[in-house]
């Protein structure tokens, strides 16, 4: 089943009023209220939006992907208490705290936005784990990690954020000791052609903006650094049921407790955005791929660390 069929019945009414929004997620909201002042800037952290986006995707969570899910993620990497991981784009850090919860691991994490890092530090501190599951803020662009720091990383939806790949690759193998484990699940360039418009769109409603990458350009800069790369795996499938699921849920919740005109201005932002990124999955102008990687000791013969200045 497709979003265009997700809901059926009638179009919203705030849709109507602010510009119908395009398939398959045009009737994901019904009856919402026209927005009111203050109008909500698209990209900005409300309150507001937190709450919406935890109610799509679970407590904790801003992107799809249950806390299951990313702990079944990372029992590659044979976490413990004796070990210590970094998140990047940990968000409010549900997914952190439930690794740490499942596996003890000490884990750092990172997020560009320092409003959702004071949130997720929060919230460590209120579930008495702001000792192992610490949260800073840092542009991805600029990242600068503790040589040898980590025996694992996760970075999910981050990687295609990022313009300057090269370095933070330099940096995954920088960071991660001999022999441990690199995690990511992002959006990647699918093989169909012709699919120009499509990613136009796509371009358009990203926030922040997106530069992808194919696979195999994500696994030659793997290999480039020495990454012994086990898993390479399309989970495009997978990731539009998260998707459905999260939106039929979200639908069915709404006819329980009405939202207000602001709370209706972001739904419908956040629902013409994943309109646009359904619409290149399913027409495979992006696809959703995990990668799964471990270090080596060849990482770094004849490197020398220069950063004298790393923080995390």
């Amino acid at each position: 089943m497709g979003l265009k069929g997700l809901l059926s019945g009638a179009r919203a009414k705030a849709v109507s009023k602010r510009g119908a929004v395009s398939d398959p997620l045009q009737s994901v909201v019904p009856d919402l209220p026209p927005p009111e002042v203050p109008h909500y800037e698209p990209g900005s952290w409300p309150v507001e939006r937190l709450d919406v986006l935890e109610a799509l995707w679970g407590r904790g969570n801003l992107i799809p992907g249950s806390h299951d899910f990313v702990s079944s993620l990372m029992n590659v990497g044979a976490l413990s208490s004796a070990k210590t991981m970094l998140d990047i784009g940990s968000g409010l850090g549900g997914a952190s705290r439930a690794l740490v919860k499942k596996f003890g691991v000490w884990l750092v994490g990172i997020d560009r936005d320092e409003g959702l890092v004071s949130e997720a530090n929060r919230r460590s501190l209120v579930q008495d784990m702001d000792k192992k599951a610490i949260f800073y803020a840092c542009s991805p662009e600029s990242l600068s990690l503790k040589p040898s720091g980590y025996d694992a990383i996760l970075c999910r939806q981050m990687l295609s954020t990022v313009q300057n790949k090269e370095n933070i690759f330099d940096q995954f193998c920088e960071a991660l000791k001999p022999s441990s484990h690199l995690v990511f699940v992002d959006f990647v360039l699918g093989t169909a052609k012709d699919h120009a418009d499509v990613l136009k769109t796509l371009e358009v409603a990203e926030m922040p903006k997106r530069h992808y990458w194919r696979p195999q350009q994500i696994a030659n800069a793997l290999k480039d650094r020495h990454f012994l790369i086990h898993v390479a795996e399309d989970l495009t499938e997978a990731y539009k049921t998260m998707v459905l699921t999260g939106w039929m849920a979200y639908r069915d919740s709404l006819k329980l407790a009405p939202v207000s005109g602001f709370t209706a201005e972001i739904v419908l932002d956040e629902c013409q955005r994943w309109v646009a990124r359904m619409s290149a999955l399913e027409s495979g102008a992006i696809k959703v791929y995990r990668f799964h990687a471990t270090s080596s000791s060849e990482q770094k013969k004849g490197r020398v660390s220069t950063l004298s200045d790393w923080k995390y």
